[in-house]
């Protein structure tokens, strides 16, 4: 169906690693069926008593159509693989129209977007020798040179859980013990809760992002370079100066140019991409 460049690079916005194309082409087959589960789903209480089914199936149709835009610019598909694309896209862009209840789809795209932000810090590093351009960079209030992403090797990545995803899942509860567990088809896919700090996390999903991002902070203070954390940082500053919203496109970016520098120069450095940067 495609010609697979056999690199395990590619954004799967329903698991924490990343995945060649064909895995990414088969999620997205497999999570249309899901997001057409949970569209039949909605308003009936006896199928979903949580009310969860607007925001499940809101959160499967834009995760999905982010993979006919990967395939758009990383892989060639062949003959017989243009069709079932085409009808693949058509039905995601499709139910991307279909009305759904506004803060269900608010929350479903937090959720996406935290989900992406925490995803990159995990995955991409810069060389030691490209380090000192981004620090110098925000220390002097000059623009941010070039930074090519680079994959961790397959063998150094590690399992990760996306915890504000599983509060996404439950806002009305202090915590996401149970946040996945109401026996679905996708439940094996659902964000499992870690031993992660959630507080910050329930201040987010609950709508305080200013008293979210001064817990992000405090939290840091003791675990600099986390990627939860800094995550969680960013998603609250960018709640809070949506303008701002360039820094969830290279969080690992930001991560590079302010690790190890203090809180003003943090500060300063996420108040920075107000202004678009110059094209290569």
């Amino acid at each position: 169906m495609l010609d697979d460049d056999r690199t395990e690079e590619h954004h799967a916005p329903w698991r924490p690693d990343p995945r060649r194309l064909p895995g990414l082409l088969h999620g997205a087959y497999a999570f249309v069926g899901v997001a057409g589960f949970r569209r039949d789903r909605i308003g009936r209480r006896a199928a979903g008593p949580r009310g969860l089914a607007p925001f499940r199936f809101a959160l499967r149709r834009i995760q999905t159509r982010t993979v006919p835009r990967t395939r758009a610019t990383c892989a060639a598909l062949t003959g017989p693989g243009r069709r079932p694309v085409a009808g693949l896209t058509r039905t995601v862009d499709g139910r991307l129209r279909e009305p759904v209840d506004g803060p269900a789809v608010a929350r479903a795209r937090a959720a996406a977007a935290g989900h992406r932000a925490e995803r990159r810090p995990r995955h991409l590093w810069c060389a030691d020798g490209e380090r000192a351009g981004p620090a110098a960079a925000v220390r002097s209030g000059t623009p941010l040179p070039p930074l090519p992403p680079r994959f961790f090797p397959a063998a150094e990545r590690t399992h990760w859980q996306d915890v504000r995803g599983a509060l996404h899942l439950r806002p009305d509860a202090a915590g996401a013990a149970d946040a996945a567990t109401d026996g679905a088809p996708d439940r094996a896919t659902d964000p499992a809760p870690d031993t992660a700090p959630l507080h910050a996390g329930v201040l987010l999903v609950h709508g305080e992002p200013a008293s979210a991002r001064e817990a992000y902070r405090q939290q840091g203070e003791a675990a600099p370079g986390d990627p939860h954390l800094l995550a969680g940082r960013l998603l609250a500053h960018t709640a809070l100066h949506p303008g701002h919203r360039r820094l969830l496109a290279r969080p690992e970016r930001f991560a590079v140019a302010v690790e190890g520098e203090g809180p003003e120069v943090r500060e300063r450095a996420a108040r920075r991409p107000a202004a678009p940067e110059t094209r290569a």
